[in-house]
């Protein structure tokens, strides 16, 4: 027998490479209702995130690429190379998956945009790996293990005596030294980053700083200083803090936070139909949003004490606009209502829309380790949808790229919310989430654990789903998104700020 018949293995053997290819991707597949991570695409995302085809297929196949190259080719059958075969799988299955999925978003065969695309790849793909990678990599060792012990079991004869000389001899010791490396240092990373300070106790300790507006005249004045404040800035027109208004003190006030790299005019239309209703509207500008130059960078500059003095102002300024405040924001204004609704009694209501307490890329448990990474590491600049690098057709004044540190300092003050919300009850007499089970950008089980804190704590909280069925992007609220339904979402936001049960078509239940 040639030396290359000894080397070949038996063909029983080599469809043990399909096997732990499927073996770890439906791990994989289980794993996700268990990590906290929504997936709401079958086979594709026009948005380039996961869906369950890409993460099946792109675990299954480097599953069997590495089970074949470690076991199958050199024919060594070893429970530690099962397990260096899961942790190696389990590395390189981050890019792999994130990579299908943005080759089947809209776009993806532009080759002008595959610098931009393969940037926003590598920072998913760190991101995951420095906060969850540590789990997923002892999680496919084990089942490395397992598939070994099922192999040995079902054919003997690929159990050797054990020969330490000859098992160095024979597997590579760079696989071995790679997969060892790589689960001290993402374990590590892990650890370090969940040891990390945030500092979110100096916000908590200045929470509610309040100077209410006495009168109508005194709330129109503070809009007109802050106002005055942005024209020095070179600000988009439409951006700049906003007031409709009836010229008068009336029934109802509604503030409303717009969310990251957006400004006032994403609520412009929801204004109209609010304003329409009687209500006195204002739209205050999120620090560092809403620049003329839609590639600024200044959002970088953004901090968590900038977010709670924002609502603090606004809800101060709201005392002299309306008998009944409303305080509402999407995505990171939803922290700031959540925020306003966990810590002012004034804020007659409060209304959470999809509130950004954690991206959905990341398990709630990793929260503060992503958090911790992505404060301290150099910011970056990275578009929201990199296969066009540019906003929806019409949205001439929201930025196309968010930043790494402005986003982070969201989070810092989502970390902070949810801290308060666990210990005390929130001020807020009234308090609202929508949730949007279509969303692929924010991480819905967290929001469900906020509502469950608040309950908790005694709270009364109006929880609104909208069903997946509806498929729904992210952004409720700008007319210009092409995944919105803005005349529907509209409607379900007065019925829940008048307390009435919103009409859900029966199809999408």
């Amino acid at each position: 027998m040639s030396e290359q018949d000894r080397r070949a293995p038996p063909s029983r053997h080599g469809w043990w490479a399909v096997i732990a290819g499927l073996a770890f991707a439906l791990v994989a597949l289980l794993s996700v209702p268990l990590s906290g991570i929504a997936i709401t695409e079958l086979v594709a995302s026009p948005r380039g995130s996961v869906s369950w085809l890409t993460l099946f297929v792109g675990v299954g196949l480097t599953g069997a690429l590495f089970w074949w190259l470690l076991l199958i080719r050199p024919r060594r059958f070893t429970m530690l190379r099962g397990a260096i075969a899961g942790v190696l799988v389990a590395f390189f299955s981050y890019p792999v998956v994130l990579t299908l999925a943005d080759l089947l978003r809209r776009g993806s065969l532009d080759p002008e945009t595959y610098g931009s695309r393969g940037s926003n790849v590598l920072l998913r793909t760190i991101i995951a790996q420095l906060s969850t990678g540590f789990a997923s990599t002892l999680a496919l060792a084990a089942v490395g293990i397992l598939l070994v012990v099922a192999l040995h079991r079902r054919h003997p004869e690929t159990v050797r005596p054990r020969d330490r000389r000859g098992f160095w001899r024979t597997i590579p010791r760079s696989a071995a030294g790679l997969a060892l490396f790589l689960v001290i240092a993402l374990v590590g990373a892990f650890a370090v980053l969940t040891l990390l300070p945030l500092d979110t106790e100096s916000l908590r300790a200045n929470a509610a700083t309040s100077t209410p507006a006495a009168s109508y005249d005194e709330a129109v004045a503070r809009i007109e200083a802050v106002r005055a404040e942005e024209a020095k800035l070179p600000l988009n027109p439409r951006c700049l803090s906003s007031l409709l208004t009836h010229g008068q003190k009336v029934e109802r006030v509604v503030v409303f936070f717009h969310g990251l790299t957006n400004c006032p005019a994403q609520a412009e239309q929801l204004a109209a139909k609010l304003f329409a209703l009687g209500y006195n509207v204002y739209l205050p500008r999120i620090p560092q949003h809403g620049d003329a130059d839609q590639l600024s960078t200044v959002l970088a500059n953004l901090t968590a004490e900038q977010l709670i003095a924002v609502g603090n102002e606004a809800t101060d300024i709201a005392q002299g606009l309306g008998d009944e405040v409303v305080i509402s924001g999407l995505s990171a204004g939803g922290i700031i209502a959540g925020w306003v609704g966990q810590h002012r009694a004034d804020a007659d209501q409060s209304i959470a829309i999809a509130p950004f307490l954690s991206p959905n890329l990341v398990p709630g448990w990793a929260n503060h380790a992503a958090t911790a990474l992505l404060l301290n590491a150099p910011n970056a600049m990275v578009w929201w949808d990199p296969a066009t690098r540019d906003n929806p057709p019409g949205m001439t004044y929201a930025y196309p790229r968010y930043a790494t540190h402005g986003l982070a300092q969201a989070l810092r003050l989502s970390i902070a919310l949810m801290d308060t919300a666990t210990a005390r009850a929130p001020l807020s007499p009234r308090l609202g989430i929508l949730i949007n089970q279509a969303d692929d950008a924010v991480s819905n089980v967290k929001i469900e654990e906020l509502v469950l804190h608040w309950q908790e704590q005694g709270a009364e909280v109006n929880v609104v789903r909208l069903p997946l069925a509806l498929e729904l992007g992210h952004d409720l609220i700008d007319p210009h998104q092409p995944t919105g339904d803005p005349n529907f979402v509209y409607q379900v936001l007065v019925d829940m700020m008048n307390g009435v049960a919103p009409a859900i078509p029966e199809s999408a239940q």
